[in-house]
C-alpha cells in the first residue's frame, strides 16, 4: 500500500475542508413535470393506452376525426366494471346522470378536427372510462357510437403529485364561472375548481368576428352542423364537486365564451340555460 507523508495527508484534508463539495439537493416534486399520455380521438373511438401508473398526468388529445371531440374521464368506484358503466350509460342516454359509483374527474374539453388539446389532473389507482359525449349532427352522442374506452390506473409505478403552477383559477358553481383575475393573451395555465353540488364543465371557445354567444351555443348543441362560429380551445371536461384540474392553452386577443352543457340534475336542461354561459374579452 502506498504511504502518504504526514504533511501531504494534512494538505489533502485541508483541501477537502476549503473546497466546496457538490450539494445534494432533494428532489422538489413541484418541479417535476406531469407525465404525458397521448390519446387520439377518431370518429368514433379513442386510441389510448390500456393502463397507466397513478399520479399527475397530462392527457394530450389529438382530434384525428372530422367532428368535434373531447376526452371526458369518469372514475368507477365500489368494484364497478366497464360493463356496468356501459349498461348504465345505455340507460342514461345523453342525460349524463352519473350514479354514486361513477365520478367525473375531468379531461381536455372540446376541440375541432386536426387540433390538439390537453388537460392535467392527478389520478389515484382505479378503473376509469374515457368517454366522448359530444353530439353528432344526427343528434346521437359519440359515446353511443362506440366512443368509450376503459383505462386502468395502477398503483405500480405511481409517481407523486406534480401539479403545475396556475396563472389564475376558474371556479365553477351552480351556475357560474368566476375567475380569480383577468385572463390575458399568451400561453396561460388555468386551474379549474368545482365548488358546486353538481358536476360542471368549462367549454372555452373564441368567437369568430361578427358572431355571438347564442350562435355558439346553438352550433354546439345541434351537432356542429354548418360553419363553426368559434374556434374551440378545449377547457375542462366534467369535474365533480371538490375536484380540480389544469389546462394550458394559447389565448389570442378577442372575445371568448365559457359554457357548461351538462344537464341539470333537477330539470334536465343544460346548465347554459340556467345562466352558466359567460362572455369574456382577452386584451392584447
Amino acid at each position: 500500500m502506498t504511504r502518504i507523508p504526514r504533511l501531504a495527508r494534512g494538505l489533502v484534508v485541508l483541501a477537502m475542508i476549503v473546497t466546496p463539495l457538490p450539494r445534494l439537493v432533494a428532489e422538489d416534486s413541484t418541479r417535476v413535470k406531469p407525465r404525458v399520455v397521448l390519446v387520439t380521438a377518431h370518429d368514433y373511438h379513442f386510441e389510448a393506452p390500456a393502463s397507466i401508473p397513478a399520479g399527475t398526468v397530462t392527457f394530450r388529445m389529438k382530434n384525428a376525426g372530422k367532428e368535434v371531440h373531447h376526452l371526458w374521464i369518469v372514475k368507477l368506484d365500489k368494484g364497478k366494471t366497464p360493463s356496468d358503466f356501459v349498461k348504465a350509460m345505455n340507460a342514461w342516454g345523453s342525460a349524463l346522470k352519473m350514479p354514486d359509483w361513477a365520478t367525473d374527474v375531468g379531461g381536455p374539453n372540446n376541440v375541432g378536427a386536426r387540433q390538439t388539446v390537453a388537460g392535467t389532473m392527478t389520478l389515484e389507482p382505479a378503473t376509469y372510462m374515457l368517454v366522448c359525449w359530444v353530439p353528432s349532427p344526427d343528434g346521437r352522442p359519440h359515446v353511443m357510437k362506440g366512443m368509450v374506452k376503459p383505462l386502468v390506473v395502477t398503483a405500480k409505478g405511481a409517481t407523486p403529485a406534480a401539479e403545475p403552477d396556475a396563472d389564475l383559477t376558474m371556479t365553477l358553481d351552480d351556475f357560474s364561472f368566476a375567475l380569480s383575475g383577468p385572463l390575458k393573451a399568451g400561453t396561460r395555465t388555468i386551474r379549474f375548481e368545482n365548488q358546486a353540488t353538481q358536476p360542471h364543465e368549462a367549454v372555452i371557445a373564441r368567437l369568430l368576428p361578427n358572431t355571438t354567444m347564442l350562435q355558439a351555443i346553438v352550433w354546439m348543441t345541434s351537432g356542429q352542423a354548418g360553419p363553426a362560429p368559434v374556434v374551440m380551445l378545449g377547457g375542462a371536461s366534467g369535474i365533480a364537486q371538490g375536484r380540480h384540474m389544469f389546462v394550458t392553452a394559447d389565448f389570442e386577443p378577442g372575445k371568448y365564451v365559457l359554457l357548461c352543457f351538462i344537464p341539470d340534475a333537477r330539470d334536465g336542461r343544460p346548465h347554459s340555460a340556467h345562466g352558466m354561459a359567460k362572455e369574456i374579452t382577452i386584451e392584447p
